[in-house]
């Protein structure tokens, strides 16, 4: 829980310019921890990548599926503690979340990254869509 307390510190401290609002745990069962607003509101999930998986609980998985299946952007933000990098999937990823080091993210920011890879995750938050394109689109 701590790893991702400083998940969350960091991803704050990087991306002042998106409206966050933190979900408590016990709000709502499978909720994700975050919702921001960058152009358009979006869901964010933060996970913590252990032993090359990410652990979803059940609520997790159908709500984060069945909020993504309905075409809502759905995110999750997995920080790999080995090599200290971040890395961004689309809410598919529920659907198997096991070695996470062969599936390709939405973008990645490395431990030397500072602005380029913090762009790159503020363009896919305020404009991918789940079919994998990039929308202009403000709604």
């Amino acid at each position: 829980m701590a790893e991702e307390k400083n998940l969350w510190k960091q991803l704050k401290n990087n991306t002042k310019s998106i409206i966050w609002t933190r979900i408590e745990a016990t709000s709502g069962l499978g909720i994700p921890d975050l919702f921001g607003f960058y152009k358009r509101g979006f869901w964010l999930e933060l996970k913590i990548i252990t032993n090359n998986k990410l652990n979803f609980s059940a609520h997790q998985i159908a709500w984060i599926h069945r909020h993504y299946s309905a075409g809502c952007p759905v995110f999750v933000l997995a920080k790999d503690p080995l090599p200290k990098t971040l890395k961004l999937f689309s809410g598919s990823i529920v659907r198997d979340p096991l070695s996470i080091d062969q599936k390709s993210p939405l973008c990645s920011i490395g431990p030397g990254s500072r602005t380029q890879g913090w762009e790159q995750l503020l363009l896919m938050l305020g404009a991918w869509t789940p079919d994998g394109r990039v929308s202009t689109k403000l709604h």
